[in-house]
């Protein structure tokens, strides 16, 4: 429960600094900002080298004299994390021209620097976390998590926005985050003992896990970083700040349910081991089910309501990218089917499958893009882009749909009649989109979205699907 809360902090902290920097700093900043988190994301799991996902597993196998055990372990992480982090960042700075304009489309050298920042304190971040969560205390981890995610951008927003610039922002931030993990490391870092007999051997077991997981991660990252990258180099900031708000969008929908996700990734791993394979396959059918049914939900509103929902959050200088939120708002039934079911593949087997799919949709991405960047004049690469990356996740959809049938987990159909209260909702939102023209107003908007949630509230009263009746007992396992 708390994990989801946590979760809900931090994407309510980045729902409200998307709309404070586009009012206060302008279109461009916006851009400039989500560009830079953005590609940051997508380098960190080469430069961590898998260790955030290792030093938790790592920990959690260990059984004797676990307190020291895990203190060392950390050390040695957060050491090679670090100096990884610290090459990684050398090499940019020596090269910082080139660097900043493969991944941003301008020699502009605060934004690298500002990229370096956030890095390190993304990295430090994802370390402490990792320590707290392979002992299991997730209070303590969720504490971090809030911290370094909700707090400390809101308050490096609040310092620097006389400064109107997104560098500044964004390197405030990751010095905050430095800051606040750092807290957290140096008392563990201090009462370690015995750290040298151990430090090579954890090291190369740390590594020897995280380091297969690199590729997959990569690629998971440039779905969602390779997009903007190629816009930046055919459109100015402000026209490639539409699609990153899009995808920001996407990635925030997704990790709405990640915390879904993480619970069943051990539920399942659990059936399976205990070979209740159709119990199994009636949790993913219910789970199938639900995802597809919110997915289809949100996208249908999403669409009737963007240019209203769009101008209220981020101002008017952002109308005229609503057809490139909307053709990004296509994925979310694929991005969302994604997010929730990767977790059943990797429970189900050994094998990378996720990782697969991944790159397959990161093919897919790649090759649409540059038959964009051809054949498209520059005023439709961003939109042209947007439909690419919707194409690609729509791919990865379909490759995890296979996956799971391969795996024969996608045996039972999902519930698909409930389905059509999506129609009759989207109905009464476009009845009053048209009644006020299309420029509804904040409270008829409110009406209607109390009237929406009135009907389906009504109709999952009365039908009770089976997969709401799941869901719920997966959210909250107590009740």
């Amino acid at each position: 429960m708390t994990t989801g809360l946590t979760q809900a902090a931090a994407l309510g902290a980045t729902f409200f600094l998307m709309g404070a920097v586009s009012r206060q700093m302008g279109l461009a900043a916006l851009g400039e900002y989500l560009l830079v988190k953005r590609v940051s994301a997508w380098l960190l799991p080469a430069t961590q080298l898998g260790l955030g996902v290792a030093l938790p597993r790592q920990i959690a196998h260990t059984v004797i004299d676990v307190e020291n055990r895990a203190r060392q372990y950390f050390m040695a992480g957060f050491s090679v994390m670090l100096l990884s982090v610290a090459g990684v960042g050398l090499i940019a700075i020596l090269n910082t021209p080139r660097v900043a304009r493969l991944c941003f489309g301008s020699e502009k050298r605060s934004l690298l620097y500002a990229m370096v920042l956030l890095m390190f304190g993304t990295a430090a971040e994802v370390m402490v976390f990792g320590y707290f969560r392979g002992l299991e205390r997730v209070q303590t981890a969720n504490l971090i998590t809030f911290s370094t995610l909700a707090v400390v951008p809101v308050l490096a927003f609040v310092v620097t926005r006389n400064s109107h610039s997104a560098p500044v922002l964004i390197g405030a931030t990751g010095v905050g985050m430095a800051v606040v993990a750092m807290l957290w490391a140096i008392p563990k870092i201090v009462v370690t003992r015995y750290l040298r007999p151990q430090f090579v051997n954890d090291v190369r077991q740390l590594l020897t896990y995280g380091v297969a997981r690199i590729p997959g991660d990569i690629a998971n990252g440039g779905l969602l970083a390779l997009g903007p990258m190629v816009a930046s180099h055919y459109a100015d900031m402000a026209q490639n700040s539409y699609l990153l708000v899009g995808i920001a969008c996407l990635y925030m929908t997704g990790t709405a349910i990640s915390p879904l996700s993480v619970v069943l990734l051990a539920r399942i791993s659990r059936l399976l081991a205990e070979g209740r394979r159709q119990d199994v396959n009636e949790y993913i059918c219910h789970l199938r089910s639900g995802v597809e049914q919110f997915s289809l939900l949100l996208v249908v509103q999403g669409l009737i309501f963007a240019r209203p929902l769009v101008l209220w959050w981020l101002g008017p200088s952002c109308s005229a990218g609503v057809p490139v939120i909307r053709v990004l708002m296509l994925a979310i039934p694929a991005y969302t089917y994604y997010a929730g079911l990767r977790s059943v593949v990797d429970a189900a087997s050994v094998v990378a499958y996720n990782a697969r799919n991944v790159l397959i949709a990161a093919g897919t991405l790649v090759a649409f893009s540059a038959t964009v960047v051809l054949f498209l004049p520059p005023q439709k690469v961003v939109i042209g882009v947007a439909a690419a990356t919707t194409l690609a996740y729509c791919v990865l959809a379909l490759a995890t749909h296979c996956t799971l049938r391969a795996l024969g987990l996608a045996e039972r159909s999902p519930q698909i009649g409930p389905m059509w209260m999506a129609g009759l909702l989207g109905l009464i939102s476009l009845t009053a989109q048209w009644v006020f023209h299309f420029q509804i107003s904040k409270p008829a908007f409110g009406v209607v979205m109390l009237v929406n949630f009135g009907v389906l509230f009504l109709f999952l009263r009365k039908s009770q699907p089976e997969w709401l009746g799941f869901l719920l007992r997966v959210a909250f396992p107590r009740t």
